[in-house]
């Protein structure tokens, strides 16, 4: 490594480090894990070696992203059906099969979280593997460096926008169009985080047209949107404010609209179970549980449609997000 003592990698996986050897003393590791927020290390340890894989040329980055990403996955099960019990136990037009269908669903999502974690050899010191092999990643984090991290982001940039003039920006699935997209964009701002202080905000003297659009006193004000300080003895690379306050609403806008179509995807599949019913009359008992019109969905990707074709290619908020 540099000289300094700054790296990214080891900051975050001693966190999860920390929480993976808590764990393994837990009666249920994975619901204790759940608990403590281990997904936060695991968010910017995927995103530090997704970024790094598509930047450099090592195995270490694209093998370790996988597993990073398989936890972390797990960990999201159990928050996609945790949630969904709280909300629709105080909906009383959803029965009460539902939620126990729902509280089934986390101990089967735990479970199976548990045995990966055993398996796998996360409790065991696994984790400690990597920091020893990603320790061996010599890097003066200076501005050749910084030059193959700006490269990458610019072609997944190009790719996103790519992604959306292929579907003319008229979305027709939430799962894979919607929901993916919104993945993409989130790495966006996730890396802005996840490098830790390598990337700052660099704020415009000018006003952008879009600003009443984006700049909602929610989004200006987030914790999620100030970066971590400078690191000493580094370069940095920046992100425009204004482009990056405008990606955050765009993500938190997609995040309501995706868990809008996801609760009616968990209230079908739980209808389809407990009743015993085809999917369709279980999706038009949900909507009606749900108190939505049947054209729903549709609303939701025609929503989401104008809302990317305002952003992405109207106002062109990715455009010039890389400043330095």
């Amino acid at each position: 490594m540099s000289s300094t003592s700054f790296n990214p990698f080891l900051f975050y996986s001693n966190q999860l480090q920390a929480l993976l050897a808590k764990a393994s003393q837990q009666k249920n590791p994975a619901l204790w894990l759940y608990t403590n927020n281990a997904r936060t290390p695991l968010f910017m340890l995927e995103a530090l070696t997704k970024l790094h894989a598509a930047a450099f040329d090592e195995k270490i980055f694209e093998k370790w992203n996988n597993r990073f990403k398989k936890l972390e996955d797990a960990l999201g099960q159990m928050d996609y059906y945790v949630e969904f019990e709280k909300e629709f136990k105080d909906n009383e037009k959803i029965p009460k099969e539902i939620s126990t269908f729902l509280s089934s669903a986390v101990i089967t999502s735990a479970e199976s979280l548990n045995q990966r974690l055993i398996n796998k050899g996360w409790l065991k010191g696994k984790l400690l593997n990597f920091n020893v092999k990603i320790s061996k990643f010599y890097c003066q984090y200076d501005e050749a460096y910084l030059n193959e991290i700006k490269f990458a982001l610019r072609d997944e940039l190009q790719k996103i926008i790519s992604f959306c003039e292929k579907l003319n920006y008229s979305f027709t699935d939430l799962e894979n169009e919607v929901h993916e997209i919104r993945r993409k964009l989130r790495w966006i701002s996730i890396y802005g985080q996840a490098l830790n202080g390598l990337i700052q905000l660099k704020k415009s003297t000018k006003k952008p047209s879009y600003e009443t659009n984006y700049f909602t006193k929610e989004i200006l004000s987030s914790p999620y949107n100030k970066l971590p300080a400078k690191p000493n003895g580094t370069a940095i690379m920046e992100y425009d404010s204004n482009s990056f306050f405008a990606l955050s609403y765009v993500i938190k806008e997609l995040g309501n609209l995706k868990d809008n179509g996801l609760k009616i995807e968990i209230a079908t599949q739980a209808f389809a179970k407990t009743e015993n019913i085809t999917k369709t009359q279980a999706n038009k008992k949900a909507l009606k549980a749900l108190g939505l019109k049947l054209n729903a969905k549709d609303e939701i990707l025609k929503t989401a449609s104008i809302l990317l074709f305002t952003s992405l290619s109207k106002d062109k908020i990715l455009n010039g997000l890389i400043v330095k």
